[in-house]
């Protein structure tokens, strides 16, 4: 399960930052109240929003700690820049001044019990270490002689073609990530692309879970050095030479049985076992842990959804029978209220084919 019987070989995740590394690991005053608030300085300190409403209700008791979601699970990206007279939030923060940064942050009602000196040297870290800040100070530079008037978009691209298995660190001169600016933003961009607005008052957006940053951008407490994560072009160990192929299914395998490329369950179910040789820092993450591992399953989840709407013709004669049974139990099931019906395979938890 762990590595999917040798096929599955991604490079250890990177050591951390001696300043986190500390953190994570002395019993110092500090670092007990920084592992005590892990989940409140990496929400500070994200460039993009968990796009789901969190319940807390759940933490009024004496239980342990849950983290429990609501609704279809995605992560939001602000404008490049703030609108006149609101406040800068997540990545618009890394383009202001790190010490104007740190007073914004410790303004905000959510972090005003938080250390001081503990946000800061994590700012400071992160300025040093994660690449996308010199990305989003790139497009800064690029779109600041535009006109106020001017709307632009702004893609965060990353080439497919570069090797996704190693996960050579990024850099905002490297070819891996580029910072395109596509006219006035009137062509069609890819689906794999992180798009931001130079000024957008819709407020946040939803960004590309298919891009290899898009867990980076908001957990940079486990992952500071923007190690990229999942996409769907990671091929398996052994087919390496091979065209890549079924990337991103992840119901177990293609239609014709073959499957060439990493699915998003195989990746974080093989990151959640500790390795030799590579930083355990995950495991120590506490609840900040429970939130990304959370956040993952439901990833898969919708990954998996998706995979099966999209494969229709090829599950309904498979499911037609288990289709007949679950409409059994209705028998004032009609097409008119249905709606547009999609069809969950029997190895689909949960599902009702699955139940029967």
């Amino acid at each position: 399960m762990c590595c999917f019987q040798g096929k599955i070989k991604l490079a250890p995740l990177h050591n951390l930052p001696p300043e986190l590394r500390n953190l994570y690991t002395s019993q110092t005053p500090q670092a007990k109240e920084f592992q005590e608030n892990i989940r409140r300085y990496n929400n500070a300190l994200a460039m993009t929003s968990l796009g789901c409403k969190v319940d807390e209700s759940v933490n009024h008791g004496n239980g342990p700690y849950v983290f429990k979601i609501q609704g279809c699970l995605s992560h939001l990206a602000g404008s490049l820049l703030p609108q006149e007279e609101e406040s800068p939030v997540y990545a618009q923060l890394y383009i202001y001044d790190p010490a104007e940064a740190l007073n914004h942050r410790m303004q905000h009602e959510a972090n005003q019990n938080l250390n001081r000196q503990v946000m800061a040297e994590l700012q400071d870290m992160l300025y040093r270490t994660h690449p996308a800040i010199q990305l989003y100070k790139q497009a800064y530079e690029i779109t600041r002689e535009m006109p106020n008037h001017r709307q632009c978009r702004i893609a965060l691209r990353y080439d497919k073609d570069c090797d996704q298995r190693r996960y050579n660190l990024p850099t905002a001169a490297s070819n891996e990530i580029a910072v395109i600016l596509p006219g006035d933003g009137d062509e069609v961009q890819g689906s794999r692309d992180i798009i931001l607005y130079c000024q957008n008052g819709q407020g946040l957006q939803r960004i590309s879970d298919l891009h290899p940053l898009y867990q980076a951008l908001h957990y940079v407490l486990l992952f500071p050095t923007g190690q990229f994560g999942w996409s769907p072009n990671i091929p398996y160990a052994s087919r390496e030479n091979e065209a890549p192929r079924g990337g991103g299914s992840d119901n177990g395998g293609a239609p014709d049985g073959k499957r060439f490329c990493v699915s998003q369950t195989e990746y974080f179910r093989y990151r959640l076992f500790p390795r030799i040789n590579e930083s355990p820092h995950l495991f120590s993450a506490g609840k900040l842990l429970q939130e990304w591992i959370v956040d993952s399953w439901a990833l898969s989840e919708q990954a998996r959804l998706h995979w099966i709407k999209q494969n229709q013709p090829t599950l309904r004669s498979e499911s037609r029978r288990g289709l007949m049974d679950a409409v059994a139990i209705d028998p004032n099931a009609t097409g008119e209220n249905v709606g547009q019906r999609t069809i969950l395979p029997s190895s689909f938890a949960g599902s009702t084919c699955n139940m029967i």
